[in-house]
Formats: structure tokens, sequence, C-alpha cells
């Protein structure tokens, strides 16, 4: 039975050729192929992680708890190396203008004839050519075409979201579950008048023993 790993890892080596063969390599052993897909997936699954986590840091609000803005992705490109030459943020402070070299040039580059060679070897075909090398194979091998076949797997597209019965409690889904985990917890009364009794009690003890007392 294929794994969700190594399903993931055969879809993902046909891009990496692709990036070797817009950079003019030709030929490969396997085991460096797997080693550059394997080098690609952790990166990207770093980059995904670590903007999941500022999204999570950066909204707050239950609503907007779930989304991911584009702040989001370029702190998680910053913390990930992928847009430099950068100043310090110390630095940009002091010298009261904001840095934007490493937006620039991946700009440029995301523009620049290098992409642009990637996209074109990964169509496989001349200029104005629309499917990528997936579509191309799902169409060569399913005789009837048909795209319902792949709905709500990696190949396809996603099935519409079902809600999910959480058992043994009030809460009706994991949405609601996850908006009452981030509340604050409510504050709990201390009961303090019946220690308070105690002590006093203790005290005037404590004194009446201190006025027998034969110094």
């Amino acid at each position: 039975m294929t794994t969700p790993q190594s399903l993931h890892h055969a879809l993902l080596r046909p891009c990496i050729l692709h990036i070797l063969r817009a950079a003019g390599y030709h030929t490969t052993r396997p085991s460096v192929l797997d080693t550059l897909t394997d080098l690609a997936a952790r990166y990207m699954l770093m980059l995904a992680q670590t903007t999941a986590n500022h999204a999570a840091l950066n909204h707050t609000e239950p609503e907007l708890a779930l989304e991911i803005s584009i702040t989001d992705v370029r702190m998680a490109m910053q913390d990930c190396g992928a847009l430099a030459p950068e100043n310090l943020l110390e630095e940009q402070e002091f010298n009261g203008q904001e840095d934007l070299r490493g937006v620039e040039g991946f700009i440029e580059w995301a523009m620049g004839a290098g992409n642009h060679e990637i996209r074109r070897v990964a169509l496989e075909g001349p200029e104005g050519a629309k499917e990528d090398y997936l579509t191309a194979l799902k169409k060569k091998h399913s005789a009837a075409d048909e795209e319902s076949r792949y709905n709500g797997t990696v190949l396809g597209r996603p099935t519409e979201p079902r809600a999910v019965k959480v058992e043994g409690s009030d809460i009706t889904s994991l949405k609601e579950w996850a908006e009452r985990l981030r509340k604050p917890p409510a504050p709990t009364s201390v009961q303090t008048s019946s220690s308070r009794r105690q002590s006093s009690a203790l005290s005037s003890l404590g004194d009446e023993v201190m006025l027998d007392m034969d110094f």
C-alpha cells in the first residue's frame, strides 16, 4: 500500500526534475534526485509550519485564526532565509528605512528569465501552453477524462468541509472547540471568609496565651 509520504515524494520528483532541466542538467543519479526532493519537501514543510505559527500569533480574533495573510508568508520567508539579503530589524528602525532588497530580489526572480524557463519546461509545450505535467498525465491515463474520480484526493479538488461532532460535550464542532480554547478562562472566586475567621481566632488565642504567660 502506498503511504502518503511516498506519494507526495513521487509527485514532487518531476518538479525537481523540471527545475534541474531548466538549470541545464539533463542527467542525474536517482539517489541525488531523491536527496534534492527530500530537501525541497523539508524546506516547504518548514516554510508552511513557520507561516502557520506567524498566523496564530498575528491573528488573535477567532474569526481570523484560520486565515493566512501575505504578511504571515513574508515573515515566514524571512525566517527561513528565502528573502535575503536584509538588514536587522533594529538597524532598519535606526535608519528609519525598511530594507526591501530581499523582497525585490524574490520578485525579480519570480518574474525573471530563470523562473520563466522553469515554467516553460514544466508546461512541456510551446509558448502559451496551459497544462502542466500532472494534468497531462491524468488525461493520458484516464480514458473517460473524469475529474470527479480525483475529488477528495491530493490529485483533485478538495471536498466540501464537513462538520465533525465532538462527542461527550456540549460543543458541536471543532471550530467551536478551537474558539473556546482561545478564550481566557473565567476567573474563579476564592472563598476566604472561613480562612480569615480561622486566622483571627488563632490570632486571638495567641494573644490570650501571651497575656496569661508570666515572664
